[in-house]
């Protein structure tokens, strides 16, 4: 099995410097920052399975660096929070992919159950992120090319299976898949539309 990934952020070196090397010795790999900018700038030369953000940190806020790692990197998080700062984690809690909280100090035995519960929901999620966008991906090239075919049809005055007979040719011939075909000729069309759509408005003024 390949080993889980934690990017752990924390502005108190100490604490940063002893979580990391418990989180190391417990068979994680680890990056570290101690702050949100080179948390981020990490991130965009390798990504991690799960992000431990401090909540209060100068620049970034753990709330700001867990909002952008799940908008740009779908890297889900959990919160290192003080003890008086439940409320605003419980409420940030299923937002912006934050999956916990853990309330330090904390030992890494301690903390061990909330990271593989996390990190099993961040892989359910990343399941689920990549079965809908594939199925997005399907539905579109499979409307493209019905929507190639009738521009076919309607152009050249011929039926749906000549049509698409057509279609499949060309892709044949270039070598690429009918469904991206299609949607160069959907597209195709569309600025052509527009163009004359304008040119339409261009003699009229």
């Amino acid at each position: 099995m390949d080993r889980r990934s934690l990017l752990v952020v924390d502005d108190d070196r100490l604490i940063l410097a002893t979580l990391s090397e418990g989180l190391l010795e417990a068979g994680f790999e680890v990056l570290q920052a101690d702050n949100g900018k080179v948390a981020l700038e990490l991130v965009q030369q390798r990504s991690v399975d799960l992000a431990l953000l401090d909540m209060r940190m100068p620049g970034l806020s753990g709330l700001d660096v867990a909002k952008l790692l799940w908008e740009e990197h779908l890297i889900p998080s959990v919160f290192l929070s003080a003890y008086n700062e439940d409320e605003l984690v419980g409420n940030a809690i299923g937002q912006q992919g934050v999956l916990g909280y853990l309330v330090k100090p904390m030992g890494v035995s301690q903390i061990l159950p909330t990271l593989e519960s996390a990190l099993v929901q961040a892989r359910e999620q990343k399941q689920l992120r990549t079965s809908v966008d594939n199925l997005s991906c399907a539905v579109t090239q499979t409307r493209d090319t019905s929507v190639a075919i009738g521009i076919l049809m309607e152009r050249l005055g011929i039926p749906r299976d000549q049509a698409f007979g057509m279609l499949r040719t060309q892709a044949r011939s270039r070598r690429c898949k009918i469904a991206l075909l299609a949607t160069q000729l959907v597209d195709a069309t569309a600025t052509m539309n527009a163009l004359q759509l304008q040119g339409q408005g261009n003699k009229a003024s």
